[in-house]
This record gives structure tokens, C-alpha cells and sequence, in this order.
């Protein structure tokens, strides 16, 4: 198992104990790794726990070397969360519109926000949700049934003021799959 695959299996949780128990088992694989050609060591470790966003595990490994000397190598494995609002997402442009569109391509008649997810009624012949009927109640009014509805995804906090509730789902009375 790699390194970035021991890290990996271990963050599932977000568990601070077993992180930092995945960021050891990180310095411990880098150990195993290096070539042991004579004696070795490592230092005990240390773990930072910044009480942000940050946590970090430092160890140095000391290769005996058949001069006499100590190759040494610092290890540090560390995991720094964030918040990624996917700002190129929203805010930009597809550089490919004629394949996909970003909701910021979107033509505002064709966008559909419903509780915060961001929809768009395709051109009306690639059959989004597999061409599933849906009716749609727009607040300004409008009605719309589509077979071409897309599904962008739930919108970041940060751009929902960008792109607010503009409609809702009507439930459909009748078949959802067939001929409208």
C-alpha cells in the first residue's frame, strides 16, 4: 500500500485520533521505504494539532551509512482541511459550451433552482434524467414540462445569493416515462 494510500484509508473519519493515527501510519510507511543499508533510527515524533484546520506528524529517520555517517531524512505528513466552494464551477464559463454548460452559461429562462440545487431544461432532445417528465412552476409564473432536465448540482453557500429559488417541482399526475 502506498503512502497516500495509507493517509487515505485512514481520513474516512474525521476523527482527530484517527488522524492523527493515519499520519503516523504515513511516517511509518515513508520509513519502510528508505533503504536500510546499515543501522537505523527514528525519532519518537511529533504531532501539531494547530486546533484549526491543520494537523501535522514530523519524524526523522537516521540511515547508518558504511563510512560512519547518518543519512537523514525529515518526514512530514500532514492534512489541512478547507472549505472549496467550486468558485470555477459557478462562476465561470464552459470552455466547451456547445458540449456542457456551467450555470453561469446558462440562459436565465432555462435555469431552474429548486431548495438550493441548481437545474437547467436542456435543448430538449438529450433526455436529462433519462427523459424523465418533469413540471415545473417557475415564480414568475411560467409553466414548464421537460423530458431535458439536468441536474448541476447543490449550490455553495457562498453562490446562492448568485443563483436563489427561482422555481419548484409540481408533482406530475400521469405517467412520468412515455409521451407528454
Amino acid at each position: 500500500m502506498s503512502v497516500n494510500d495509507e493517509i487515505e484509508s485512514a481520513l474516512t473519519d474525521l476523527d482527530a485520533a484517527q488522524i492523527r493515527d493515519a499520519l503516523w501510519r504515513g511516517i511509518l510507511a515513508v520509513g519502510d521505504a528508505l533503504p536500510k543499508p546499515g543501522s537505523h533510527s527514528r525519532t519518537e515524533g511529533a504531532y501539531v494539532d494547530d486546533g484549526t484546520d491543520g494537523r501535522t506528524y514530523r519524524a526523522t529517520f537516521g540511515i547508518g551509512q558504511d563510512d560512519g555517517t547518518d543519512r537523514k531524512f525529515e518526514v512530514t505528513v500532514s492534512v489541512r482541511e478547507s472549505v472549496d466552494s467550486k468558485d470555477d464551477f459557478w462562476t465561470q464559463h464552459s470552455p466547451s459550451p456547445d458540449i456542457y454548460g456551467l450555470p453561469a452559461d446558462v440562459e436565465p429562462g432555462r435555469r431552474v433552482v429548486v431548495d438550493g440545487e441548481h437545474f437547467t431544461i436542456g435543448p430538449g432532445d438529450s433526455g436529462g434524467y433519462g427523459g424523465r417528465r418533469f413540471d415545473v412552476e417557475f415564480f414568475d409564473g411560467r409553466k414548464v414540462t421537460t423530458r431535458d432536465l439536468w441536474h448541476q448540482g447543490v449550490i455553495p453557500p457562498k453562490h446562492r445569493e448568485r443563483y436563489p429559488d427561482n422555481a419548484r417541482f409540481v408533482p406530475v399526475e400521469g405517467p412520468t416515462w412515455g409521451e407528454l
